[in-house]
C-alpha cells in the first residue's frame, strides 16, 4: 500500500479517536452540571453511549465490588489509548 494513503488512513483515524475522547470527557463533565432533558446533553450521551457500552459491565462489576464512583468513561479513554498506541506503532513501521 502506497505510504502516504496509509498515513492519511491512519492519521484520519487518529484524528478521529481525538474526537472520540474528547466528547467522552464533555459527556462526564456533562453528567454532572446538565439537566438529562437538555437537547445537548441528549445529542453527546446518544454518540458517547455507543462508545461506553462494552464498558458498561466493567463498571458495574467494579460498582458491585464496593467502588462508589462509575469509571466507564476513565475506562473507555484508556482503552482509546491503547488503540492510539497501537495505531502509532503500525503508522511508525510495526505490522504493516
Amino acid at each position: 500500500m502506497n505510504t502516504l494513503i496509509r498515513w492519511q488512513i491512519i492519521s484520519g483515524v487518529d484524528t478521529f479517536l481525538n474526537i472520540i475522547s474528547v466528547l467522552l470527557v464533555v459527556y462526564a463533565l456533562m453528567t454532572w452540571v446538565m439537566r438529562p432533558d437538555n437537547p445537548v446533553y441528549i445529542f453527546v450521551s446518544r454518540i458517547a453511549d455507543v462508545v461506553l457500552i462494552p464498558f458498561r459491565p466493567i463498571g458495574r462489576w467494579l460498582i458491585n465490588a464496593g467502588l462508589r464512583v462509575d469509571i466507564t468513561v476513565i475506562i473507555a479513554l484508556f482503552a482509546l489509548r491503547i488503540l492510539r498506541g497501537f495505531l502509532m506503532r503500525l503508522a511508525y513501521g510495526g505490522l504493516w
